[in-house]
């Protein structure tokens, strides 16, 4: 049992790092614009200080795993944060956004080195961070409300479904296996919102190339 845990461990690791680099895309997207209009700081604002807190809760936890994974989410967000404030025309209201990851990055810490007991440090931070997890995980919702008044997956990433859903999984599996309940409930949610957001490419498949070039330029944009 222990192999197998110490193997689904680093394959998550693996597989979770590879799903932080999704915001690559979204930074050279922002690049190719000059600009931010258009991209939300959110998902950037929410893994950065779900990250963060679930260090947090690695740390207590003495979890090697969830502390090295997340401090390299962390670390990529930051990255990611400082790229999007380069490049916003609204710095006033991204400071705001940053203000609040530093004043929470200290409660964490204060929290975390407080005088509490362990158990209820643990409770207090893993409810912290599975409600950040499910929050982060429930914004593709607005996708799937898109989807279904278009008829279209179009605007769904097909690779970035499967990946979410491989990932959840994994990290399922993970919290099952060292019976962690803040890991097992976000990625419950995880999966099954994965599972509605493939389930749609079969419902409402995108249309193919064959179908676009048969549209006039009016229909397509």
């Amino acid at each position: 049992m222990d192999t197998f845990i110490n193997v689904l461990s680093v394959t998550a690791t693996i597989s979770t790092i590879g799903l932080f680099l999704c915001g690559i895309p979204i930074c050279q997207r922002i690049r190719q614009r000059g600009t931010t209009d258009g991209t939300s700081i959110a998902p950037f604002f929410l893994t950065c200080v779900g990250c963060f807190c679930m260090f947090g809760y690695g740390y207590l936890r003495k979890d090697m795993t969830v502390k090295f994974v997340n401090g390299v989410g962390f670390s990529f967000q930051v990255v990611y944060l400082f790229y999007y404030y380069m490049h916003t025309r609204v710095k006033r209201k991204v400071n705001k956004f940053i203000a609040a990851v530093i004043v929470i990055m200290c409660a964490t810490v204060w929290y975390v080195n407080s005088e509490r007991s362990l158990e209820e440090k643990q409770n207090v931070l893993g409810t912290i961070c599975m409600v950040l997890n499910i929050a982060t995980i429930g914004s593709p919702l607005a996708d799937i409300g898109q989807v279904i008044s278009t008829k279209s997956t179009e605007s769904l990433p097909f690779a970035l479904c499967v990946a979410n859903m491989v990932v959840s999984v994994q990290w399922l599996l993970y919290g099952f296996l060292i019976n962690d309940f803040y890991i097992k409930m976000p990625n419950i949610v995880a999966v099954m919102i994965s599972a509605v957001q493939l389930s749609l490419f079969i419902i409402y498949p995108a249309p193919t190339y064959a179908n676009l070039v048969n549209k006039n330029d009016n229909e397509i944009l």
